[in-house]
């Protein structure tokens, strides 16, 4: 893949997916666990529902920003 910012975009959509997935286990084998790192969005990989948190996904977002300023 050429273009970094898909491939970024790629990996987030892998780390989201394998978080939904850690989710899932846990609650369904650790329910206790799974409704505490869900209140602290301990499965929500690369992301946060906080804005001002630096995550992956901000980190796309200001690269592809950066790129369309460049072009």
């Amino acid at each position: 893949m050429s273009n970094p910012i898909e491939r970024l975009e790629q990996i987030q959509e892998e780390l989201s997916a394998l978080g939904q997935e850690a989710a899932e286990l846990f609650q369904q084998h650790y329910p206790s666990l799974y409704e505490t790192g869900d209140a602290y969005g301990a499965f929500a990989v690369g992301s946060s529902w906080n804005s001002y948190d630096t995550t992956l996904e901000s980190l796309i977002e200001s690269a592809q920003n950066r790129e369309w300023e460049s072009a």
